[in-house]
């Protein structure tokens, strides 16, 4: 059971900070790039839960975990391995997005489709991660 959220989490947060870097190596923050279709744009999105400082963030991501961890193992939900998967990547995005918080300040954004915010992979992790998880994951 934990490999199954471990491996997913960590490929998550290799995949994401490794694009992160890559893009704060070749963009300055606000430059873009066209890659394809996809305009890669760097920006640094200092979220309002920055506010709260570096311990409880910190304080409030382990009690996350801990209960998703608790729901996987003991309780109701997330028994598919399906649903462990993809709740292991959206803890992976959220680990990701939380080491920039705590290392930068800031949450490098990068993947801009025009009709959206920028957003990241991690981003894209925890958003699909989840509701996978919970399709998977919830007894129907």
């Amino acid at each position: 059971m934990i490999l199954e959220l471990a491996l997913p989490a960590a490929l998550v947060v290799a995949l994401d900070q490794l694009t992160k870097t890559a893009v704060v190596a070749r963009l300055g923050e606000g430059e873009c790039q066209m890659v394809g279709g996809l305009a890669i744009r760097h920006l640094r999105h200092r979220p309002g839960l920055q506010k709260l400082g570096r311990v409880p963030l910190l304080a409030l991501w382990v009690g996350l975990l801990a209960a998703a961890l608790l729901l996987a193992s003991d309780g109701f939900f997330f028994h598919n391995p399906a649903a462990r998967i993809s709740l292991g990547a959206a803890l992976g995005g959220a680990t990701s997005n939380l080491c920039d918080r705590l290392r930068l300040g800031a949450v490098i954004d990068f993947l801009d489709v025009g009709w959206w915010p920028v957003f990241n992979f991690a981003d894209v992790a925890i958003t699909v991660g989840a509701a996978l998880a919970l399709w998977f994951g919830i007894p129907h």
